[in-house]
């Protein structure tokens, strides 16, 4: 089965990707040609398709469809770009996926389509007293990114094609860039969270197209279920803590709610299968990730010299 991973050159794409290769499916990747993006794609090997394009432009979308089997839709604007230029995440999010949607259509082809969706398009649930879920919980986003995933979802459900919706929710990668320290202070510290490792989630949508007749027409939250509750404060400190590097002024901090909180995930790990993973799973990848990005001495040298001696000093410069 040849499977087409729009946005696939992305973080979570490219992990993805690799599952699915796991797995033993054939992977066509579709994303933009960026230097970053081409980097990322050669560490899939040879076996994969890619075709490079816009998910706005009909033409690229088609010829990226042709052949496919299955289509695992991911290609989006994040915040903060979202807020910053509404215009282009409208423009990404709603019509770059209605060009997908008509060119899945025009094939003829019956197909599995999952789309990643966002539990941003419930908004902050800080009054919430039960995990939230989409039969309890209304949409409700507060943000251009929840709106345009909102929109997302409901011409997807509208257009009469298989699928499946998979609101995701927090994921932390293993491997940071300088665009993530400039959010982590964009939640408050006292915010409700559910970590999910990202091979869960990754998990969560290849087994989507697995187990796709089962789970067809689904809206399911994606989050790491009981395992993977805490307050924010205690993730940014556990993970820090791996650098032995202290928690930030708590000033630096947001006190507007956030949209992330507890999550009603019993049906989606029924038919998914994919929660194995725990926090402290993560700690220990993330170890692993930074001893093999820089070298196995960086972790001693953070641990025992930049951290006890100029933690707290780095953190209130970051």
């Amino acid at each position: 089965m040849l499977v087409l991973v729009t946005g696939g050159a992305g973080r979570l794409g490219i992990t993805v990707c690799r599952m699915l290769q796991k797995k033993g499916f054939r992977v066509r990747v579709f994303d933009l040609p960026s230097p970053r993006n081409r980097r990322s794609v050669r560490e899939l090997g040879s076996k994969v398709e890619v075709h490079w394009g816009d998910i706005t432009n009909a033409d690229s979308v088609g010829r990226a469809v042709e052949g496919v089997d299955a289509v695992i839709h991911m290609a989006g604007i994040l915040p903060p770009v979202t807020e910053a230029n509404p215009a282009l995440a409208e423009k990404v999010n709603v019509r770059g996926t209605q060009t997908l949607v008509d060119a899945v259509r025009a094939t003829g082809k019956r197909m599995p389509f999952v789309f990643t969706s966002s539990v941003a398009v419930f908004g902050p649930t800080p009054a919430a007293t039960e995990p939230v879920s989409v039969e309890r919980n209304a949409p409700n986003p507060r943000d251009i990114y929840g709106v345009t995933k909102l929109k997302a979802e409901n011409l997807i459900r509208e257009s009469g094609i298989g699928y499946i919706i998979l609101r995701l929710s927090a994921s932390m990668y293993t491997i940071f860039e300088a665009r993530d320290l400039k959010r982590v202070y964009g939640i408050p510290l006292e915010n409700r969270v559910e970590l999910c490792h990202p091979e869960e989630v990754s998990l969560a949508i290849v087994n989507a197209v697995v187990n796709f007749e089962a789970a067809k027409g689904n809206t399911l939250i994606i989050s790491g279920g009981p395992k993977g509750r805490m307050l924010y404060k205690d993730m940014i400190r556990g993970i820090l803590s791996v650098l032995r590097l202290p928690l930030p002024p708590a000033r630096k901090f947001t006190q507007q709610p956030f949209y992330l909180d507890y999550y009603d995930t019993s049906k989606s790990q029924l038919l998914l299968q994919y929660q194995h993973k725990t926090f402290g799973d993560y700690l220990g990848d993330f170890r692993t990730t930074l001893a093999r990005r820089f070298t196995p001495a960086f972790l001693p040298f953070m641990c025992y010299f930049v951290g006890p001696l100029f933690g707290k000093i780095v953190m209130r410069l970051i």
